[in-house]
């Protein structure tokens, strides 16, 4: 029995015994389809407990784990897109019955866990613990593509090697941490009293190195591409958009909402610039979606520390909807490329494979241009009030530069967007890319939905976006040097609460 000196957030044993009925249910008898809806039954029962918790936190702060309306926000935000993952994976798990796969839901239940586990992390130790879940089940997973298994056998290794290096490093710099510190406590030991200032500034910094691998800032970005390339379109969402808001909720929980320390200014300064710049530049160059859309998440992880680097009165609400923005979009993009999943085994996903959709198959050419319009930052969707939030938190603290390589980068990626629509609206009536001819309902209903989302979060921002963001009025307290929070938060949202 768990002791009111423990405290446990509730999605975190919900998603540990969902895994465990699975992993009991395989054993017994082997079948997709009794898997999927455990997971789908587990991730309905994390986010109904997902404001609860067993036990009472530490008054001293020195607690495993935190339950705050920043942790609540993204941990609704993992379990919704995993939900909607899971829906895209169905059509080819249950219909391949050649290739019995009970181990892809089960995995995916277990990074769910970790990415559950960092945003709810006050402790280096569970954090950690969380990553290494995480990464050890996306390296199964990117590995399930039975279809093209050598380039999905290599993207694993290549996860696998880089991970580990990356993991390595973050490892360090914690250890180094808890050296200058003597605390396990998730705040950054820049400011600890009585020790060399130069040791915790390194142990920051690799902290910080081995986050922006997670979240494929350049220049920690190559792996990215080929990782997602050679994944199944699924997985490739999962590693696009559950593992990168996992990571960046860490990142803001790590230092906090307050300034960051002096010396990394310049450090952070520069890589939201390279970031922005390469992730576009490097979506110019691709011929295959997968790997632009690789590329475009590159980019838009850039936007994001833009709203990272400016703490101020705008700065949580434009995290929030930015992050509903992208993870809506993306996840769109994806669900549509799942249902052309039987051509992209034939052509490797080629842009130019889209010629023609608009002309036979109007519904999924006319969702995929609003989902890349989203992307691009155009009106009326949800990706323009994201970007303008974006936008705001740079003009609120003055931050020229960046504010600048966002337009640039914001222009580049409008080329390279439109082409795909162009890419669409061109062939005439011949299209080169037969969609699935097989019933696909759950792949029509998760487009109509998030196309619904895209256009009602652009056209009404504060009605249609308030409700689906509980972090939005405040979230984290900011953080001082030494991790001590002040009195008054400063994080609050630009959104309005609608009238009562």
């Amino acid at each position: 029995m768990i002791g009111h000196d423990i405290f446990l957030p509730a999605p975190l044993p919900v998603l540990s015994a969902g895994t465990m009925v699975m992993l009991l249910a395989i054993a017994w008898r082997r079948s997709v389809i009794r898997s999927l809806v455990i997971a789908v039954v587990t991730l309905l029962a994390a986010l109904v407990s997902v404001t609860h918790a067993f036990g009472t936190p530490p008054a001293d702060g020195t607690g495993l784990f935190v339950q705050d309306r920043w942790a609540i926000y993204t941990a609704v935000l993992i379990l919704l897109s995993v939900l909607c993952i899971v829906f895209m994976s169905w059509r080819d798990l249950v219909r391949d019955a050649a290739h019995p796969t009970d181990e892809y839901p089960l995995l995916m239940m277990l990074g769910t866990l970790g990415a559950t586990s960092m945003v709810f992390s006050a402790s280096y130790m569970p954090f950690f613990l969380g990553v290494e879940i995480l990464g050890i089940s996306l390296m199964g997973l990117i590995a399930s593509r039975h279809y093209r298994f050598a380039q999905a056998t290599e993207a694993a290794m290549k996860y696998l090697i880089l991970s580990g290096v990356s993991s390595a490093i973050l490892l360090f710099g914690m250890g180094l941490a808890y050296g200058v510190s003597g605390s396990l406590a998730f705040v950054p030991p820049v400011a600890a009293a009585g020790f060399a200032p130069s040791m915790a500034q390194v142990a920051t910094v690799m902290i910080l190195a081995g986050m922006f691998f997670k979240l494929s800032a350049v220049p920690f970005h190559m792996w990215l591409p080929d990782v997602m390339e050679g994944a199944p379109p699924p997985i490739a969402a999962f590693t696009a958009v559950t593992a990168k808001i996992a990571i960046f909720a860490s990142l803001v929980r790590y230092f906090g909402a307050g300034p960051l320390p002096p010396f990394m200014q310049g450090v952070i300064y520069a890589v939201i610039i390279l970031t922005i710049m390469g992730g576009n530049l490097l979506a110019l160059c691709q011929n295959s979606l997968t790997r632009l859309m690789a590329c475009s998440s590159i980019a838009h992880m850039g936007y994001l520390l833009i709203a990272f680097f400016s703490p101020g009165r705008l700065q949580g609400g434009a995290m929030t909807v930015y992050l509903v923005a992208y993870t809506v979009s993306t996840l769109g993009v994806f669900t549509i490329i799942c249902a052309c999943a039987p051509a992209m085994r034939q052509d490797g996903n080629r842009i130019t494979a889209w010629k023609g959709l608009f002309a036979t198959n109007p519904l999924p050419a006319t969702a995929m241009s609003v989902m890349l319009l989203s992307l691009a930052g155009i009106p009326p969707t949800i990706g323009f009030f994201a970007k303008f939030e974006i936008a705001g938190t740079g003009v609120e603290l003055q931050r020229d530069v960046l504010l600048l390589v966002l337009v640039i980068g914001s222009i580049i990626g409008l080329y390279y967007y439109l082409n795909i629509i162009r890419v669409m609206m061109n062939g005439g009536a011949a299209p080169s890319l037969p969609i699935a001819r097989q019933p696909q309902p759950e792949l029509t209903a998760l487009t109509i939905v998030l196309t619904i989302i895209v256009i009602m979060g652009g056209l009404f921002p504060g009605p249609a976006l308030y409700p689906l963001l509980p972090a939005t009025v405040k979230t984290m307290p900011a953080r001082n040097l030494t991790g001590t929070p002040p009195e008054a938060p400063i994080m609050k949202t630009a959104i309005a609460p609608p009238a009562l």
